[in-house]
């Protein structure tokens, strides 16, 4: 019997791995793809040698601050259409009411919110990943750098709090535009339809009309054109950032009267907070800070000097790469419009946060911390990377077929990074309840019994919440009996207290019932309605010692959190 020789071993596996991945294969790689930030975010939680319960975001979630503002806004169509312009802090966002409009809608009841936000949160992330995958790989013509784009894009904690907070996920939306806007400028490319030129436009005013950064989009596809070079292409880069502008100017002219910049910005006016050469360094230190390190799981502090130099030397060796390879046309328009995108966002959103020093920004101190400000930024950073990795412009060239290698190396890129991430995102849920009080110390000393912990008082507080919001349901169908309205029942009852409310929102705005309706004796609706309207003391944890306050005074909301404070 022959012996089978090393080398002809090592052929049959490279053989192996350089056929074709066949459509079955892609597909179920896709799914992997579009899977893994869930399990990344929602994975499991228990001991070992225990039983794992899943984290579920449908059980979970719980209605979080600006959601009680825009739910209320847009409960009904007539309050959305009459709230359209009206600005949420200093962000005249109307896709943004329609789309919470459509998704109450879409509920039926307040119970269902939850649900149904938790739905939307994710599924905007995956629509997001889906269609940068598209727009890589048919730019590049390399199936397999679309795929590691939807890797990058979703199996990162940056991404952690838009997929997990409906509010928060504004800014996907927002990413969406901007992704859709390329996306009708890509099929402009490659082969001219009148029907792209309006949809683009359209997708660019989606984006600005969800969140203020997404006006953006405009420039970045203009600039996606322009460098196209042809002469219909830079015609077209007209239509995308006329869009912008037009529905800024319409922003302007419907919404800027009713913005009071002082909620937003500690008191200042817009022109006193604005430091446009703050907004440049802390733009050099969130790149390598959120978009390098952020995306390895890693925390990073550096300073503006530090910050600056890396950003600088990247963007230096990306630039003279690209100008010894064949000067200024060897830059590909994909790599451009990514570049734009991350510095045009960044340099916004850090600008009109300029008057504050970058630290705060990173921590608790005034609690400020943002990371959904990453996600535009983000989008356009894999956008850059894409492009840097498919190499200079030159010929069109065709669609490359995905090798098996390809795929591994897919999935090895996916792997690096769920390790890598995992350890940051169960940190950030440890830390959207509660620290530990002293009776809990010595019960949860180690990081798998605090996660458990996490796990338990989110269950718990989402039950809560979804107990009250099922008696705002019932209390609703009794007052449309009564035929009142909401100027009764604020009469009547004052403000509505409800679980997770802060205290600048009323619960009553939650209710489908009209401003006014008839009068009826107050004592006779106190009596009807007050059973429902009465808020449900906080759950106690089983496991706490009656001595023990709970919940603590400052109960921690985890957008207000520092997931990396030392």
């Amino acid at each position: 019997m022959s012996k089978i020789r090393p080398r002809g071993i090592r052929s049959a596996v490279m053989a192996w791995l350089a056929r074709p991945l066949d459509r079955p294969g892609f597909l179920c790689l896709v799914v992997l793809i579009l899977a893994a930030p869930g399990f990344l975010f929602f994975a499991p939680v228990g001991l070992p040698g225990s039983a794992h319960v899943p984290r579920n975001p449908l059980a979970i979630y719980r209605l979080y601050s600006d959601d009680f503002a825009y739910l209320g806004a847009s409960r009904t169509l007539a309050r959305t259409a009459s709230n359209l312009f009206v600005p949420h802090n200093t962000h005249v966002v109307p896709a943004w009411r329609v789309v919470t409009w459509a998704l109450v809608a879409w509920s039926g009841r307040l119970a269902k919110l939850p649900e149904v936000l938790a739905e939307a949160a994710f599924g905007i992330l995956v629509a997001v990943m889906l269609l940068m995958g598209r727009l890589v790989a048919r730019e590049t013509g390399r199936p397999a750098l679309g795929l590691a784009s939807m890797v990058v894009v979703g199996a990162t904690s940056v991404m952690a709090s838009p997929a997990c907070w409906y509010s928060s996920g504004q800014t996907l939306w927002a990413a969406f535009g901007v992704l859709g806007a390329l996306w009708y400028a890509q099929c402009w490319r490659r082969s001219p339809s009148i029907g792209a030129l309006p949809l683009m436009g359209l997708s660019a005013m989606f984006a600005g009309w969800c969140w203020t950064i997404g006006h953006m989009a405009g420039p970045v596809a203009s600039v996606y054109l322009w460098l196209d070079g042809r002469r219909r292409c830079r015609l077209a880069a007209a239509v995308p950032l006329g869009a912008s502008i037009l529905a800024v100017l319409i922003s302007v002219a419907f919404g800027a009267r009713h913005v009071d910049s002082t909620v937003s910005f500690h008191g200042r006016t817009t022109k006193e907070a604005a430091k446009p050469v703050e907004g440049l360094l802390h733009t050099g230190q969130a790149i390598p800070e959120n978009l390098i390190l952020g995306n390895l799981g890693l925390k990073a502090q550096t300073t503006a000097t530090q910050g600056l130099t890396i950003t600088a030397a990247i963007v230096g060796i990306w630039a003279f790469g690209r100008l010894r390879r064949g000067g200024l046309a060897a830059f590909n328009p994909l790599e451009c419009a990514g570049l734009s995108l991350v510095f045009g966002s960044y340099l916004v959103e850090w600008t009109v946060r300029g008057y504050m020093p970058f630290r705060y920004l990173r921590t608790i101190n005034m609690g400020m911390i943002v990371p959904w400000y990453d996600v535009v930024p983000q989008v356009g950073a894999v956008l850059f990377a894409a492009g840097w990795i498919a190499g200079p412009r030159g010929p069109a060239a065709g669609r490359a077929a995905m090798k098996r290698l390809d795929a591994l190396a897919v999935i090895g890129l996916l792997s690096v990074l769920m390790v890598l991430n995992q350890p940051r995102v169960d940190r950030l849920w440890r830390n959207w309840v509660p620290p530990s009080l002293p009776a809990e110390t010595k019960m949860f000393p180690i990081q798998s019994l605090q996660t458990m912990r996490a796990h338990i008082i989110l269950l718990d507080r989402a039950a809560w919440q979804r107990r009250a919001l099922s008696r705002l349901d019932q209390a609703q169908e009794l007052a449309s009996r009564m035929g009142i309205g909401l100027a009764t029942i604020r009469e009547a009852f004052g403000r509505v207290d409800a679980p997770e409310l802060p205290d600048v929102y009323d619960a009553a705005l939650l209710l489908d019932l009209p401003r006014e309706g008839r009068k009826v004796d107050l004592d006779q609706v106190r009596r009807t309605l007050g059973p429902y309207l009465q808020k449900e003391p906080p759950p106690r944890p089983a496991w706490l010692p009656p001595g023990e306050i709970w919940p603590p005074p400052d109960m921690p909301h985890w957008s207000e959190t520092d997931v990396d404070a030392p």
